[in-house]
């Protein structure tokens, strides 16, 4: 089968949907033809996404930020794909009808439920998913995939849990924001926890602005327990670190599955109802978000989360229950059964 992924990424959307649909389609290619559709723009603000997604080595196809559907329906005549697969925020009901008629399948990687969506399935990995009341917004015949179980986590993190040895005593905590940080966030948390008696270990997003970045820098050399890491191994970073000051998007799932006690900053709305569901599970051990950053105590917090180790072990073994580190191979056996078990001959 030939399928379609259309995914966005960069500076001012960040790269959570090109990551965790780079995890799909590498699963997906397996038994598949995957070309990624992506919008592009004069200025660079996809070009972070785009060059992610080439980098693991698949086809894209770049097309314009405003009428990207009309070019990908003529992307479709050309290249005549059975599948398209969407993971965007910038979709509504008319996205779906337009381009469902030019595909034998459609489907939707959501997080949200914001609108009506007229495809053959719906993903959403996120612990909230089963209280989005879907059934409002699809088809009868709408195949639903929601939950932890279908977590789409890379190999290289199923690889290093197995090498996974959880510390009596914090030694080294992780910073990461994401992959882009238009705010200066990861500057505003650093100032507020440079000082720790313990190791930080700092991600700095491929989206990132270099003033950001020399900003950074320039903190390091001032603290020998600050290190800074570009197009790191996320996997071998959190096998490293005890625990984590981390967004609340799907890095909050690869950190459950490293069993990685963390604090989550929300930084964007749709991220909220995932952490504080998280929260009163004791997945994470607080979050907040980041427009309260001048209010919190964030040093206080993390001495907290490092002096009790009672607590750490208990969001902990709650963590190794939520993910299933194999649930991208569950995910794409569903929609391979999909697309290959329908009659054809209607079209």
């Amino acid at each position: 089968m030939k399928i379609f992924i259309r995914a966005d990424g960069g500076k001012d959307i960040g790269l959570g949907h090109v990551m965790r649909m780079l995890v799909l389609g590498e699963e997906l290619k397996k038994t598949n033809d995957v070309i990624f559709i992506c919008r592009n723009s004069i200025s660079d603000k996809f070009e972070a996404g785009i060059k992610k997604i080439k980098e693991k080595s698949f086809k894209v196809i770049e097309i314009s930020e405003e009428d990207y559907i009309r070019e990908i329906i003529e992307m479709q005549t050309k290249h005549n794909a059975d599948v398209l697969i969407t993971d965007s925020y910038d979709i509504d009901e008319e996205y779906f009808i337009k381009l469902k008629k030019y595909f034998r399948f459609t489907g939707y990687v959501d997080d949200v439920n914001k609108c009506k969506m007229d495809v053959d399935f719906i993903v959403n990995q996120n612990i909230n998913a089963r209280d989005l009341n879907y059934e409002d917004n699809i088809n009868s015949s709408t195949k639903l995939f929601l939950g932890t179980q279908y977590c789409m986590i890379r190999d290289e993190f199923r690889e290093a849990y197995k090498s996974k040895v959880i510390k009596k005593e914090i030694q080294d905590i992780l910073l990461t924001l994401g992959g882009m940080d238009n705010n200066n966030n990861t500057l505003k948390i650093l100032e507020k926890i440079k000082d720790i008696n313990k190791k930080l270990h700092v991600v700095i997003g491929s989206a990132f602005d270099k003033e950001l970045i020399e900003k950074i820098q320039d903190i390091t050399k001032r603290h020998n327990n600050i290190y800074i890491y570009e197009n790191v191994n996320m996997a071998q970073l959190m096998l490293k670190c005890d625990v984590a000051i981390s967004a609340c998007g799907s890095t909050l799932y690869e950190l459950a599955a490293m069993s990685v006690p963390t604090i989550g900053i929300v930084l964007a709305e749709n991220q909220k109802f995932v952490a504080e569901k998280m929260k009163e599970m004791n997945l994470i051990f607080e979050c907040f978000e980041i427009r309260a950053i001048e209010k919190i105590n964030l040093l206080v917090l993390l001495n907290e989360l490092i002096e009790d180790e009672m607590l750490r072990e208990n969001v902990i073994e709650k963590q190794k229950a939520l993910v299933n580190l194999y649930g991208v191979e569950s995910l794409v056996e569903e929609i391979n059964g999909i697309i290959r078990g329908k009659n054809y001959d209607e079209y």
